[in-house]
């Protein structure tokens, strides 16, 4: 395992600093550590990085220390030359909790929800937060249209892969789609296109029920958008909201992109729970 890079940033609130560890097939897994406090690891989604999540840690990070991770793949992190599975992920989130320190609280987003659902089944956590996993709970997530897609990014075209992604996959409204194929993030999703074949196949393959998480033997913070779509990611939260030890928060008015959108209530609900 590396020690931390002594690489620092200054931001307007916080100093952040670069570090990296070694996960156990020997890939390098990068983050970006912020604020003093208890441990916690923020995991993003597909088709993402770790800047989704530095709205909601910048703040905090007034109360805690901060590890936001780029999973394998993204950013300064390795890509594994590794067969992909969930089991890899879970083993790059536990390799940074090494560094982080014991009692280290998971915080999860969309697919990093499901790896740290699956992480808190192999690792002690103390506390767990997810925000919309998408769990085949309600059918597959990517079914007919793996296909197109992967036949999509394989010819290079990106672009038309990412469309078909965000109208199958995330089955957001067309209006929707206009509007981020608009946006300076376009290009930033495209070009991690090819990551979300190993991630979709992964989903699909996973059971469609939620048996399983039954053994997460700590709190859960199960946060949904009331603005969110039915399938797949209302009906994997309802799921999730029967287990033991799980507690549902919905945010009234936003989507799956609470923690950029409104980071500030994202924040006060996690620091509330982890706090409590």
């Amino acid at each position: 395992m590396e020690a931390m890079a002594q690489h620092i940033m200054d931001t307007a609130a916080h100093t952040i600093a670069e570090g990296s560890v070694h996960s156990a097939d020997g890939t390098r897994i990068a983050f970006h550590r912020l604020g003093d406090g208890p441990p916690v690891i923020l995991v993003h989604g597909s088709i993402a990085r770790h800047t989704d999540w530095l709205p909601v840690a910048r703040i905090l990070a007034r109360s805690f220390t901060c590890f936001v991770i780029d999973r394998r793949g993204r950013g300064k992190s390795g890509h594994g030359d590794s067969p992909y599975s969930i089991d890899r992920e879970c083993e790059d989130i536990a390799a940074v909790a090494a560094l982080a320190g014991p009692a280290v609280a998971l915080i999860g987003h969309s697919y990093g929800g499901i790896c740290s659902l699956e992480a808190a089944l192999r690792m002690p956590v103390r506390l767990l937060v997810v925000y919309e996993p998408p769990l085949p709970v309600g059918g597959p997530i990517a079914g007919e249209f793996l296909a197109p897609y992967t036949d999509a990014v394989r010819r290079g075209d990106f672009d038309a892969a990412i469309q078909i992604g965000l109208a199958h996959f995330s089955n957001l409204p067309s209006t929707d789609i206009s509007r981020m194929r608009a946006s300076r993030g376009w290009p930033r999703l495209c070009a991690l296109a090819p990551t979300w074949i190993r991630e979709l196949e992964v989903m699909d393959s996973l059971t469609p029920d939620v048996d399983r998480f039954r053994n997460v033997n700590c709190p859960v913070l199960l946060l949904e958008g009331s603005e969110s779509p039915e399938h797949p990611l209302k009906d994997a939260a309802r799921a999730l909201a029967t287990l033991p030890n799980v507690h549902l928060e919905t945010l009234a008015g936003h989507d799956h992109i609470g923690m950029r959108t409104a980071p500030a209530l994202v924040a006060s609900l996690i620091a509330r729970f982890l706090s409590a």
